[in-house]
């Protein structure tokens, strides 16, 4: 049994209050958000005894062409956290949000 057992509930909260960082390096775009970049949410699904799944897309301007994304891969930082302060990080890493997944 796991010692991290968050709510669904909570752990979209969590995410949304601001989990991810962003950086770019090499060939990655370099993005600047002057919106927030998850405009629709986070959600999750697919739990198990001991993990879960985790999907969002970037999208600062969801009803524009793109979403108000360029069309180049972006660099995207995760943290998940046993708290809604983000105190307890329990894992984090480093993604790519590639424009024909969507930024997903």
């Amino acid at each position: 049994m796991s010692l991290f057992t968050p709510s669904r509930r909570g752990l979209i909260l969590g995410l949304t209050s601001g989990a991810a960082g962003f950086a770019a390096t090499g060939a990655l775009a370099q993005q600047v958000f002057t919106e927030y970049p998850f405009q629709l949410g986070v959600a999750s699904g697919d739990p198990t005894a001991d993990g879960f799944v985790i999907w969002t897309r970037l999208a600062p301007n969801p009803l524009e062409p793109g979403y108000g994304m360029p069309a180049a891969p972006m660099s995207v930082s995760w943290e998940v956290a046993a708290d809604r302060g983000f105190s307890q990080t329990v894992a984090s890493g480093q993604v790519v949000a590639r424009p024909e997944l969507g930024h997903a």
